[in-house]
């Protein structure tokens, strides 16, 4: 959504609330019709919604929501808190108690990474990792390197100034990627490093009963 336009009536009704076409031609001083024209193409693309509502005695007024979709659109800073928090546990509690924030975060998403894993075999479970990473926002694919070893590929970091305020984890990633898939991992690329992606390989163990 590029229209300067279409950014106004957004927030216009982020701001007051469910907005009936008058109303918004009234606050930006243009037509009804060309407000009509940017709120169908705001809810074909789902980022406005619209109900009937009525209003007094007249007719039943269309009145215009911001969908969750549109939501997005908005700013967020929970990049920029999770920093400071991290921040404060630190000041208040130590790298240790910090670091075992962080592992007793990874023992749990471990525990949900092995349940989607459940009876698959090794290359099965590196496409689930995968699968998991791309819908947690890591832009991540898998490629097979031969019988025993894969590449994993995260084109993105969600998590980026979170990992640069605490590198701690990024080991974190790299033990959970490690039980997951009961493999040995190995990152030859790294984000925060200055490239432009980070790169694991995975080499299923001779004796995989050896993780936990």
């Amino acid at each position: 959504m590029t229209s300067t336009t279409r950014q106004a009536i957004l927030s216009l009704i982020k701001r007051h609330g469910p907005m009936t076409v008058q109303e918004l031609s009234r606050s930006l001083e243009i037509t009804p019709m060309g407000v009509r024209q940017h709120l169908a193409i705001l809810e074909r693309d789902g980022f406005v919604h619209s109900n009937g509502v009525r209003r007094g005695q007249g007719r039943p007024s269309r009145v215009y929501a911001v969908t969750a979709k549109g939501d997005t659109l908005f700013p967020r800073t929970y990049e920029q808190w999770a920093v400071s928090l991290l921040d404060d546990i630190r000041a208040l509690d130590g790298e240790g108690k910090l670091q075992a924030l962080l592992e007793h975060r990874r023992r749990r998403q471990l525990e949900q990474y092995r349940a989607a894993m459940a009876g698959k075999d090794f290359p099965e479970r590196v496409a689930t990792l995968a699968r998991l990473r791309d819908e947690e926002g890591y832009l991540a694919e898998h490629r097979q390197m031969d019988k025993e070893t894969f590449a994993l590929v995260e084109h993105h970091c969600p998590i980026r100034s979170v990992a640069q305020a605490c590198q701690f984890v990024c080991s974190c990633e790299m033990a959970l990627f490690a039980d997951a898939l009961e493999a040995e991992v190995t990152r030859t690329s790294h984000i925060l490093a200055g490239a432009p992606e980070c790169r694991y390989v995975l080499t299923r163990p001779k004796d995989p009963g050896r993780r936990k």
